[in-house]
């Protein structure tokens, strides 16, 4: 990274982390960061994320706090995305015999269903094949002999254009799931509808990779019924090899910056979260095709509704949001830790755009943080994920280090930075940062 803005934006992080325990764990936590083994271990392979983290990151977590769960724990992940961290401690309880309660809430519909419908497979197992088996039976029998006539295709740009998708791919997928809300019920209906899900992109010529959908124009895409047919062989497999458990969980459909409507009073001794990170990935985006496809949204306005009600975390859309954090008895002290980030966007096209977007980033992680300091148990551990995010190109550009800034916002409400974990270091040709690294964030309840 070049030129004296650069510089002192370094020196602010630096002052920012006076005082903190920052260790390089690269060893430890640069491999749980990313999805690493996820695609083969049972539940958490359902459907692939690729902004996930490894399920085995919470296993580390309490292994470097000398957490045993014997007695039982209560964890919270107000960002459960495709819910690795709910699994994943239903996993450990189980290993020790334990119980656990977890609750996670998801804003996006379909990550919704995902983490939801992982979860309650986790959590019941075998009494979940015999519904399976015949909700199956009937898709099959009723999908061969389904009237393409009566099917209404999604209203949606991408899913229209036959380059990317056969238009019979995309009937027979509105046919699946159709079928699948008449014939399935709870918890079964969303377990089928996740396996539908992840028949979306094999059953066209789109790829999600990075901020983007990627035209894939030699693949050959495959047919939905027996991509799900596939899906579905792998998923009763999960389900077979899961015994009974002392666990409870639930996944709100709901946004983590606001108090859950929890079923039963407590605090928590986890509160594990990766929120979306301050870069250019719209997640609402990126995942529109499963959404669409399982009727997530009636219209482009039901989609735009949504891409409003998410984290500020990207400058492609212009939220028009004011700060709750301006009208605190802190503002001062969280303008003193955004504002040399604001000073330090360059003046090109993007500018407004991301002039709003930290400060309304590090608004949306304070109302995140004030509801979880209410939530967290005397002696509970929070830990976030997250990665830092180069911005600008070549002697302009600037890391916006979502590590250090979340962490001296958590300050202001309630938190104390125990401990800030390197695990990797992140490489863009278009930055040269100590900041640009990706983050496992230790706060204690002050």
């Amino acid at each position: 990274m070049a030129g004296p803005q650069a510089s002192d934006l370094n020196s602010h992080y630096r002052h920012l982390e006076t005082g903190w325990t920052v260790s390089d764990r690269s060893e430890a936590y640069g491999r749980l960061v990313v999805p690493n083994g996820n695609s083969s271990e049972p539940f958490h392979r359902w459907f692939h994320l690729k902004e996930a983290y490894s399920s085995q990151l919470l296993d580390q977590l309490f292994t470097d706090s000398s957490f045993k769960p014997t007695e039982g724990f209560r964890l919270y992940d107000p960002y459960s995305g495709s819910g690795t961290t709910l699994i994943s401690a239903v996993d450990i309880a189980g290993r020790y015999m334990a119980h656990a309660e977890v609750y996670g809430v998801e804003r996006n519909p379909f990550l919704w269903e995902l983490s939801r419908a992982k979860l309650a497979g986790r959590l019941r197992g075998r009494a979940l094949l015999a519904d399976l088996e015949v909700a199956f039976a009937n898709i099959r029998a009723q999908c061969l002999e389904f009237n393409v006539d009566d099917l209404e295709v999604p209203a949606q740009s991408t899913l229209q254009n036959e380059a990317y998708f056969p238009r019979s791919h995309v009937e027979e997928l509105v046919a699946i799931r159709e079928i699948i809300d008449r014939v399935a019920i709870e918890p079964c209906r969303s377990i089928l509808r996740v396996c539908l899900a992840a028949c979306v992109e094999p059953s066209g010529r789109l790829r999600r990779d990075g901020r983007a959908l990627r035209f894939m124009e030699r693949r050959k895409p495959r047919r939905p019924l027996e991509v799900f047919e596939e899906r579905l062989r792998l998923v009763t497999a999960d389900l077979s090899s899961s015994t009974g458990l002392e666990a409870y969980g639930e996944v709100f459909f709901g946004d983590g910056r606001h108090l859950p409507a929890l079923s039963t009073n407590g605090t928590f001794d986890w509160i594990v979260f990766s929120p979306p990170y301050p870069n250019n990935i719209d997640y609402t985006e990126i995942y529109k095709t499963e959404s669409w496809i399982l009727g997530c949204y009636a219209s482009p306005e039901d989609m735009r509704k949504q891409r409003l009600s998410t984290v500020r975390s990207h400058p492609s859309l212009r939220f028009n949001q004011g700060n709750s954090y301006e009208s605190a008895s802190y503002a001062d002290a969280i303008n003193s830790i955004v504002q040399p980030v604001v000073a330090a966007v360059p003046a090109d096209k993007y500018a407004v755009g991301r002039k709003e977007m930290i400060p309304g980033y590090v608004d949306d992680m304070i109302q995140t943080l004030t509801v979880c300091r209410s939530l967290i148990a005397k002696d509970g551990t929070l830990a976030y994920i997250v990665g830092n995010s180069a911005h600008g190109n070549e002697d302009q550009a600037f890391v916006i280090a979502a590590d250090v800034l979340i962490g001296a916002v958590a300050e202001q409400v309630g938190w104390r930075v125990a401990e800030l974990r390197v695990a990797r270091k992140l490489t863009r040709r278009r930055a040269d940062s100590p900041y640009l690294r990706e983050s496992v964030v230790i706060l204690k309840p002050e």
